[in-house]
């Protein structure tokens, strides 16, 4: 017998060699139980049956009144043979006290002595069941005594011969046989059809090379940086890595195949499944928590089967991002200094070529002074570098395009507004950017942005105004969806944008955001409470 745990085998032919072994055991035991239960006492059932007929037989009042007067053989052997061919028994037999027979099958042997010598008990006048060999060979008979007048006046013997009753035993035998027979040749075909279904089911893999998948898989999923989760078309859990479990907080390891909702309550999975579109790079907010996300439909066959969410702690993403930010930052403010420095020194330069010392000097000293006045502002009165940095990147570009941008002296900013640099310089960074793309083209007169900033009262204040020509009546109601603009002929590569990412940083603080455009210009208004970002706005998660 071949080994199943650890075998060499094909899961097939492991698969047909159980199964077979399985229903070969289940056919056995249903002959043992059909053999004892059914053909063994198929022999007792036949006493019982010939003991009736011999009870019978005794109880006529034919045989009754002629046994044992001469010639009542003519009268009772006419019954005994008509009751032996309805009753399909080998002999019908009635003799008296004497063990003269008055019927037999064969008519000769009728008056002669009965044959078998166990007949003498029935004359003690009880019926009982014996074997014997008689005149036509060994058979099961039934004595039962004949009464008259409440004396016993001779008996009955009713018999099947035994070569009979193995014949009919042999027979139900020959078709218990057939038909186990049958059920082993379709068990047969069934184990081989089972195998085929499973092995071509899983894709003709064998377990070892399934096992390997799974671990595979699980590594897989463990060792990405990013939380995934998926659920079925029922929104039950599929799988949960372990970066999943950590962002959502989940401690239970028991969770797969539970409801989604169980564990996120406000998820959008549910949505992805019946729209069957896909989600990508949404920002949300999970146990204080800011992580991007992507959903996408698990479609087989052009069918929704299921959902997927991918989602990322925000915190690397944006480090990443600001590092980059930042190095374009400085990039973009050398260019801008050199730039200036460069019109600066051929300024400096032509007044020491023409011999005008004193004007030189009082350039230079004009130029300085403005510098460290502007530095000395911005990091006296601006708390957070990133915010400083953005404003004096900014007032270079302006000066660059000459556009007079005016930074209110009462303006301040503190080191802990509980609003995050990066959200702080998105929000100015998008609102300068558009005043400043406002009054680029206008003339030198309108070419002015004001702007402050303060942080006062538990609440931050960012204020920007231009002295631009103002957003169009019919877009005031939509300017802070996705992709409007006002801009014909922008300067950057995309436009529509920036108020639709301040909103969404206003709405994450639960800020407030107020515009107020007319011909002579546009201000704009971001109020913040302070400390809003402790306890964010629930939203929906992965």
């Amino acid at each position: 017998m071949f080994r199943i745990s650890g075998s060499p085998y094909k899961l097939r032919t492991k698969i047909f060699f159980l199964t077979l072994f399985f229903l070969l055991i289940s056919l056995v035991g249903v002959g043992l139980v059909v053999e004892t239960q059914v053909v063994a006492p198929y022999e007792a059932r036949l006493g019982e049956n010939v003991m009736n007929i011999a009870k019978t037989v005794a109880a006529m009042p034919t045989v009754q009144k002629w046994v044992g007067v001469p010639g009542g053989e003519k009268h009772i052997q006419p019954v005994a043979d008509r009751i032996r061919i309805e009753t399909k028994t080998s002999y019908v037999v009635v003799f008296d006290r004497f063990s003269r027979r008055y019927s037999h099958p064969v008519p000769e042997r009728i008056g002669q002595a009965f044959v078998g010598g166990d007949e003498k008990r029935v004359f003690q006048g009880g019926p009982y069941l014996s074997k014997a060999v008689g005149t036509l060979g060994p058979s099961l008979r039934a004595f039962a005594p004949i009464f008259r007048e409440g004396e016993i006046v001779g008996a009955v013997s009713v018999g099947t011969l035994l070569t009979m009753v193995q014949a009919m035993r042999w027979e139900l035998s020959r078709r218990l046989i057939l038909a186990l027979a049958v059920g082993g040749l379709l068990g047969i075909g069934g184990a081989c059809f089972l195998a085929w279904n499973i092995k071509r089911s899983i894709r003709g893999l064998e377990p070892h090379e399934i096992q390997s998948l799974l671990q595979e898989r699980e590594v897989f999923l463990d060792s990405v940086r990013e939380g995934i989760i998926s659920v079925d078309r029922e929104r039950r859990i599929l799988l949960i890595n372990s970066t999943a479990r950590k962002l959502l907080q989940v401690t239970s390891d028991d969770v797969v195949g539970h409801p989604v909702e169980e564990i996120l309550p406000n998820t959008r999975l549910p949505e992805v499944l019946r729209s069957g579109k896909a989600e990508f790079d949404q920002e949300q907010v999970i146990h204080h928590t800011h992580i991007l996300t992507n959903r996408v439909p698990l479609m087989v066959n052009g069918e929704v089967m299921g959902a997927l969410a991918s989602f990322r702690d925000m915190t690397e993403i944006q480090v990443m991002a600001e590092e980059l930010t930042g190095v374009r930052r400085y990039l973009e403010a050398l260019r801008i200094q050199k730039h200036e420095f460069l019109n600066q020194l051929q300024t400096l330069s032509g007044l020491l070529h023409l011999g005008e010392y004193d004007r030189a000097t009082h350039f230079l000293s004009t130029v300085v002074e403005d510098r460290t006045n502007l530095v000395s502002l911005v990091i006296r009165r601006i708390r957070v570098p990133e915010v400083g940095g953005l404003i004096l990147a900014k007032m270079g570009r302006c000066r660059e395009l000459d556009i007079k941008m005016n930074l209110d002296e009462n303006s301040f900013l503190g080191e802990s507004s509980g609003i995050a640099p990066r959200h702080l310089v998105a929000v100015l960074g998008n609102i300068l950017e558009n005043a400043m793309e406002a009054v680029a083209f206008l003339e030198p007169s309108r070419q002015v942005v004001d702007f402050g900033i303060y942080h006062e009262s538990g609440r931050l204040l960012i204020s920007v105004r231009d002295r631009g020509e103002g957003i169009p009546e019919e877009l005031r109601e939509k300017i802070l969806g996705k992709g409007v603009t006002t801009k014909k002929t922008p300067y950057r590569e995309s436009s529509g944008f920036g108020l639709f990412n301040v909103m969404r940083v206003v709405e994450l603080y639960r800020g407030e955001l107020h515009l107020e455009s007319s011909e002579e210009g546009t201000e704009c208004i971001v109020d913040f409470p302070e400390g809003a970002s402790d306890e964010p706005d629930p939203r929906a998660y992965c």
